[in-house]
């Protein structure tokens, strides 16, 4: 059987992450009602009467924090192998790089879908971050906040992202995996044998962080989440500047900035060029052999502290879990039901306001 080659594992391993997400999400479609009324009563029955089901749903959550992260790592050796200055690997390049698009998105429709308080937050954070795009901005978040329904989310989170996903990962890989030995299948099985150190991690998160979905009989502590890396962590860091920093600086870094990176870097490829062979300077200096691969891995770890470690930092102090402490079915109506002001920002104008929506993320406990 032909051998699985290092290079590769956080490849193989995101496309076997993103199979068993498949798996999960459509275990999960059968118990969930995309309603207004009803989506948190079918995510509680869940966890408190069906076996094994929220220990489902959570194992669905936490596959997403891997996803992308496997991306990332991919992403990362694929910068420093220089792929991008090949020409052959430039589709590989775009299609992996639009492909983060879908699956950011899929990352958040999927916030939203069991529609506790943390959800119905963030589904009034996303418009107001579009919002602020030049021109259109307006136009998009109005859209996004009229459009808005459970049943559109959740057509698009299971359907529509998918198939877009589908249609890239195949440009991406599969079509060249059909022509080798053993094509789809075998890359599957030699990639699903060796990712399973990061399904153990996917469990045991599963086990030991819960989403808070049993009250009133389990409720969790206000500021409970804190400093445990979340899915939610990936959108998050957009928001953040918003905390530190008013107006045009906030938007600058939280959607300017990011924006401008992943096109520059998407479209970088078509514009640089590898020299020949014959116009290269040799090398001054050449690593041993046996020293390369520890160099690689050297590399690796120290790009992604700079992209990670930042993303912890302003992450961090987020109670991601303890919405559900203020926020729960013993207040009323309060929970699993939509509040008098949803989507009506002439009720509530504080809901425009984008940095009092993230310091009632990040600290509920002051700002409120």
């Amino acid at each position: 059987m032909k051998r699985y080659h290092r290079r590769h594992y956080f490849g193989g391993a995101a496309v076997i992450l993103l199979i068993l997400q498949v798996l999960t999400g459509t275990f999960l479609t059968m118990f969930y009602e995309p309603d207004l009324t009803h989506a948190y009563a079918s995510v509680r029955y869940l966890y408190n009467e069906l076996f094994t089901g929220g220990w489902i749903r959570d194992i669905h959550r936490w596959l997403a924090l891997f996803i992308i992260l496997a991306i990332l790592v991919h992403f990362v050796r694929s910068v420093l192998r220089k792929d991008f200055l090949r020409p052959r690997k430039r589709i590989s390049w775009l299609t992996g790089m639009l492909m983060i698009v879908p699956i950011f998105s899929i990352l958040v429709t999927g916030f939203t879908l069991p529609w506790e308080w943390k959800a119905y937050w963030f589904m009034e954070m996303v418009p107001n971050l579009v919002g602020e795009l030049p021109i259109v901005g307006g136009y998009l978040k109005d859209g996004l906040t009229s459009l808005f329904t459970l049943n559109r989310a959740f057509v698009v989170h299971i359907f529509i992202l998918p198939i877009a996903v589908l249609i890239l990962i195949d440009i991406h890989v599969l079509s060249t995996l059909r022509k080798r030995r053993g094509g789809i299948p075998g890359y599957i099985l030699r990639h699903g044998f060796i990712t399973i150190p990061i399904a153990l991690a996917v469990v045991f998160l599963a086990l030991n962080y819960q989403m808070p979905t049993q009250d009133p009989d389990i409720m969790p502590l206000p500021l409970e989440g804190r400093f445990v890396p979340m899915p939610e962590w990936y959108a998050l860091a957009l928001y953040v500047p918003f905390r530190y920093f008013d107006g045009p600086i906030a938007v600058a870094l939280g959607l300017y900035l990011p924006l401008g990176l992943f096109i520059v870097v998407t479209i970088a490829p078509f514009f640089l060029k590898r020299k020949p062979l014959s116009e290269r300077k040799p090398a001054r200096f050449r690593l041993p052999p046996a020293a390369r691969p520890f160099a690689a891995f050297a590399a690796v770890v120290g790009v992604l502290g700079v992209l990670l470690v930042p993303l912890y930092a302003v992450s961090y102090t987020s109670p991601t879990l303890g919405c559900n402490s203020c926020h729960n079915i013993n207040m009323g109506l309060r929970m699993g039901i939509p509040p008098a002001e949803f989507r009506d920002r002439a009720k509530l104008p504080l809901l425009d306001d984008n940095q009092w929506m993230v310091d009632h993320w990040f600290e509920p406990q002051r700002t409120w």
